[in-house]
């Protein structure tokens, strides 16, 4: 079992970072709710080499790829770096999302026109995207579209990985959430003392802390499963996200909570955090469809994941 990112892996993280700050951070994703996105992000990582990654083929791809992905989700990047890195080019598979039906909907499906979309069924199936409608437009699926799906076939073992990844960029999400959170704390001042000397305020955030910590961890853990072929790497990646789901829901909160109205705002990048959490936290499914699908995977596949509860009812959390 590994549970360390490899030196490469961590190198390139922050090189990418580094060249979405630079290249506006937050400001990306207000562009293309405006609809004024570009091919900004696309040139930009594939002059870092990321679209040369090969997850699929390659451990040291994998580790490099799930890094890349959380430095996207520090920024709620607008493209669809987790999507693409789960492809398989060479094979005509730029970029797969795994869907819910039977309205099957994609996240960021239309930013890049010249991907070649497939959609996964999460229980083993594969189709093509042979259409994609009108972005939904909403303020919790802004950049989320329906799309119209060609004929089913095998995917290929493909779901895992689709599922993986997307965690990653969502713990980058909640990472730098708290980040932002714990900055806010002692920054602010009530009755001439920052935020952050107040004791319940610090319980709380400490709470949260770890239990970032442990869905950070369960992250790696289910990585090493999913690159190394491992026999429970299926479940493994259901349980990754149902503690990514618990996990976002309580950074998210603690974070509205100690920000006040103000969090809410779009002046704060913790509004443009949380608000594009939302549709990796919903699609394709939310906490209690995930919940019943890992119970189901779990029937056939038992679960040997970092974090689980032996009793009655399966429950996986990050603490």
């Amino acid at each position: 079992m590994k549970t360390e990112l490899s030196a490469e892996a961590l190198e390139l993280e922050q090189v990418v970072e580094a060249a979405l700050r630079k290249a506006g951070g937050f400001e990306l994703v207000r562009q293309a709710e405006a609809g004024e996105q570009s091919g900004t992000v696309r040139t930009l990582l594939a002059e870092i080499g990321v679209w040369e990654l090969r997850p699929r083929e390659s451990a040291v791809d994998g580790e490099a790829a799930a890094a890349v992905c959380r430095a996207a989700g520090r920024f709620a990047l607008p493209y669809p770096v987790a999507q693409r890195l789960a492809g398989d080019p060479e094979s005509g598979v730029d970029a797969v999302a795994v869907v819910p039906l039977p309205s099957p909907r994609i996240n960021l499906a239309d930013v890049d026109p010249a991907l070649s979309w497939f959609a996964l069924d999460g229980r083993g199936r594969r189709a093509p995207v042979v259409s994609t409608g009108a972005r939904v437009g909403s303020k919790l699926g802004a950049l989320a579209c329906p799309v119209e799906l060609g004929e089913w076939s095998d995917d290929g073992g493909r779901t895992p990985l689709a599922l993986t990844l997307p965690c990653w960029v969502l713990l980058g999400m909640v990472d730098e959430a708290l980040r932002m959170t714990r900055r806010h704390l002692l920054d602010r001042q009530q009755f001439g003392r920052p935020l952050a000397t107040f004791q319940a305020l610090q319980f709380q955030l400490a709470d949260t802390a770890a239990q970032l910590q442990g869905f950070e961890e369960l992250a790696k853990y289910t990585l090493w499963s999913v690159l190394s072929g491992q026999p429970g790497a299926a479940t493994d990646a259901m349980a990754l996200r149902m503690s990514a789901l618990e996990t976002a829901e309580t950074v998210f909160r603690t974070g509205h909570q100690m920000f006040g109205a103000m969090g809410f705002c779009d002046e704060t990048d913790l509004s443009w955090l949380s608000r594009h959490s939302q549709p990796i936290r919903r699609l394709p499914w939310g906490r209690s469809q995930t919940q019943a699908r890992l119970l189901e995977t779990v029937e056939s596949v038992p679960l040997a994941s970092l974090f689980t509860d032996t009793g009655e009812d399966l429950l996986v959390t990050g603490t």
